[in-house]
């Protein structure tokens, strides 16, 4: 979508209807755009009829929401009265925190569902920052007429996604959103900043026994870095401390079998070391290479 502020301004009013009698290209709007855009289209979603559903049950003591909630309480202050409001949502796109800017932005807000308790993921409300980012992984900017429904154009929405820092994966999403006509990159800056906040928090929260783990599994007896064989990429590295933690925290022998993207497939031992309640992970490659993420648990 964007990683860095785009004042363009947007495509045309109506240039998600002319995609969809096939009449817009990427000459016409971004291509991360338009690829929301098609994902939107496969989902049968239309301009005129998506809307945000609101959901009972939810857990607002999940472990983002805790991580966020001192985030949100120090900027209330700084977002009152501003023409912003910014959102925390967990990982599916169900919104749980919301700082208020002006009154008349809360609710018109509140007037396109985009409030606590809603899901705004971009499979219910089509392409906007919120949603989208959570889909591409990565920092979102959707703009104006480049919002899939119509009751989103009248804004402007920034968004970073909130990736645990022990996992990797994505916990959840920060957004700020504003009108169009007040728009800037101050509005990214806030999204990014907090995003960041919330990832320091949540490493905090992480158990003890979590936290020894990836520092034991990061360092090798001599001090070095060896999480893993260096030929894996990013992902693949991930999840195999991912799956360590878990382990660890299982607290018995096991042996799970993973399935890596280049078609390899890695097996982690966990066995519990004599004498000591600590737990010791080792991981193999199909190929033969062998790394060990040990820990305590």
């Amino acid at each position: 979508m964007a990683d860095g502020w785009d004042d363009g301004g947007g495509p045309d009013e109506k240039l998600v209807e002319l995609f969809l009698d096939g009449k817009a290209t990427e000459n016409d709007v971004r291509a991360a755009i338009l690829h929301s855009w098609r994902r939107c289209q496969e989902a049968g979603l239309t301009p005129g009829t998506v809307q945000a559903r609101l959901l009972g049950d939810l857990d607002f003591d999940c472990g983002v929401v805790r991580a966020a909630r001192p985030v949100f309480e120090r900027l209330r202050t700084v977002v009152a009265g501003t023409s912003v409001s910014m959102f925390l949502g967990d990982a599916s796109g169900v919104m749980f925190l919301r700082n208020e800017g002006e009154p008349a932005l809360g609710r018109a807000l509140d007037a396109v569902g985009a409030a606590p308790g809603f899901r705004f993921s971009e499979a219910d409300m089509g392409t906007n920052a919120f949603g989208s980012a959570l889909v591409e992984r990565r920092i979102c900017q959707v703009t104006g007429s480049e919002h899939f429904a119509e009751e989103l154009r009248g804004f402007t929405g920034m968004a970073a996604p909130i990736r645990h820092p022990l996992s990797g994966r994505v916990d959840g999403v920060i957004s700020v959103v504003g009108p169009n006509d007040t728009a800037n990159a101050e509005m990214m800056i806030l999204a990014q900043r907090s995003a960041a906040a919330v990832e320091r928090r949540l490493f905090e929260m992480a158990a003890e026994h979590e936290r020894a783990l990836m520092e034991e599994f990061l360092r090798t007896p001599d001090g070095g870095v060896a999480t893993a064989p260096m030929d894996l990429c990013r992902r693949d590295r991930l999840a195999l401390e991912d799956a360590a933690v878990r382990l660890v925290a299982q607290g018995r022998a096991a042996v799970v079998k993973m399935a890596l993207s280049d078609g390899r497939t890695a097996t982690l031992v966990a066995q519990p070391i004599i004498g000591s309640t600590a737990i010791a992970v080792r991981a193999s490659l199909s190929d033969g290479q062998e790394t060990r993420p040990n820990g305590r648990g």
